[in-house]
């Protein structure tokens, strides 16, 4: 059973996390892999994480996370959080994680900010 959804908006991937409590099971690999894979099928993968429905981050939530941003990085590509609640925002501040992630408030924003550029 898969605690996300995918969808392609303006060649932005979207991920909406479902189930929440998923993110942050630290025996969860079967969610883990399933991210790292949906990224390397894309070259310079855009990613927009919808974390309206996460009200809690466990340090294996933020592992994964992490994990995920360095394959989309590896690969060239973009990643940001988007409607983060405000105790999840406050732990990524606390732990000075709001500077690596890029943190926008809302999807548009989200799908603005990554949009790949136009090809001339």
């Amino acid at each position: 059973m898969s605690t996300f959804n995918t969808r392609d908006e303006s060649g932005v991937l979207i991920v909406a996390f479902t189930d929440p409590s998923g993110l942050n099971d630290f025996r969860n690999t079967p969610l883990r892999d399933a991210l790292f894979e949906i990224v390397q099928e894309r070259t310079e993968p855009r990613v927009a994480l919808d974390m309206s429905r996460v009200d809690y981050l466990s340090s294996s939530g933020v592992a994964i996370l992490v994990g995920l941003k360095r394959r989309v990085e590896t690969r060239e590509g973009k990643i940001a959080l988007f409607g983060l609640q405000s105790a999840v925002q406050g732990l990524l501040h606390i732990m000075k994680l709001d500077r690596y992630f890029l943190i926008i408030e809302d999807e548009p924003a989200a799908v603005e900010q990554l949009r790949p550029a136009p090809s001339v």
